[in-house]
């Protein structure tokens, strides 16, 4: 009797070895969501780790969890390492391949397994983006990983989905702002000396236009007084807007900045450190959408601001056609 079930046993588990042996050695996790934005906002926040732990569902799983993320800030060569209890494990994600506003590709590693690949598909839903998640993983030879690839989609797939909610979330409480083909590069500033003017003004052109003017008036007066002389183009910082005016203070940069201010000029410096920088192309009536794709980037990208944008205009706007007219826009992080 003893020998039949010793036998019976073996059988068994030659049978289910060979059963395991003609599962399929790939395994496939796959979930989708609609999120109620631009493509371009969802490959912003997938394309980088910077906002992982805001949409991550294993985020919640340790309290103790350890991550850093490596490399470039986004795109391909940013890594994620993290390492947890035994519920998240200890692993390495790098992003592999990224196609602007399309997908995102990621190699995943856990802690002696064998890498798999997570992809972020975008595509267009009405006006916003159906966003298909999937987890493909090679179970090798060993038919008790092919046993465990078949419970892949049971375990993984409730995570995805929870993921994917999470991600909805973030991404719908960013600006509704399309910013595809928007580029900002991070630059070190060093500071100079400027001369500023503060102003308030209506919204629309004409009246800012004026209150520019006259500032750059009064500047140069005081700078012909004082005998300084201008050391590069003008520039604008930016301050509170209403729905029915703005403040902003106009300025030149000068070559000293050993005259204290006086009536209505400020003597000061620049703003010194890390900032983000942008070039818009065009008249300054369309400044303000420019303006618009700078902050939906800032918040898809998840920096932290560290003072008043400004701009420096490059171009005499009476010499140079609107289309033509340059103005690098600086946003300072942290």
């Amino acid at each position: 009797m003893l020998k039949k079930i010793l036998f019976g046993v073996i059988g068994l588990v030659v049978v289910l070895a060979l059963i395991g042996f003609l599962l399929p050695r790939q395994s496939h996790v796959e979930r989708s969501i609609t999120i109620d934005r631009p493509a371009s906002l969802v490959f912003a926040t997938v394309n980088s780790f910077q906002r992982f732990s805001d949409w991550s569902p294993w985020q919640e799983l340790d309290p103790n969890l350890q991550q850093g993320a490596t490399g470039p800030r986004s795109g391909v060569g940013a890594t994620l390492n993290w390492s947890g209890n035994e519920k998240v494990g200890t692993g390495v994600q790098k992003i592999t391949a990224a196609v602007p506003d399309r997908s995102v590709t990621t190699e995943i590693v856990f802690d002696g397994m064998t890498p798999a690949k997570a992809e972020f598909l975008l595509e267009p839903a009405g006006s916003g983006t159906k966003v298909t998640w999937t987890l493909d993983s090679d179970m090798g030879m060993n038919p008790i990983g092919r046993y465990f690839g078949l419970m892949m989609d049971g375990m993984i797939g409730k995570d995805y989905e929870r993921g994917l909610t999470r991600l909805k979330t973030v991404v719908e409480k960013l600006p509704a702002v399309d910013i595809a083909g928007f580029t900002a590069e991070e630059v070190q500033l060093a500071a100079q000396p400027i001369l500023l003017v503060s102003k308030t003004s209506a919204l629309d052109t004409p009246a800012v236009t004026k209150a520019y003017d006259e500032a750059y008036a009064e500047i140069t007066a005081f700078m012909k007084k004082h005998k300084l002389n201008q050391a590069g183009p003008p520039l604008g910082i930016d301050g509170p807007m209403s729905a029915t005016s703005m403040e902003f203070q106009p300025g030149l940069p000068v070559d000293r900045g050993d005259v204290p201010g006086e009536g209505n000029v400020q003597s000061v410096q620049s703003y010194a450190g890390r900032a983000l920088k942008t070039t818009h192309v065009g008249s300054y009536d369309d400044l303000g959408k420019t303006y618009e794709r700078f902050a939906a980037y800032v918040a898809a990208q998840a920096y932290t601001p560290a003072g008043a944008t400004f701009a420096w205009y490059l171009d005499d706007p009476a010499s140079t056609p609107p289309e033509k007219l340059r103005t690098e826009i600086y946003w300072p992080v942290k």
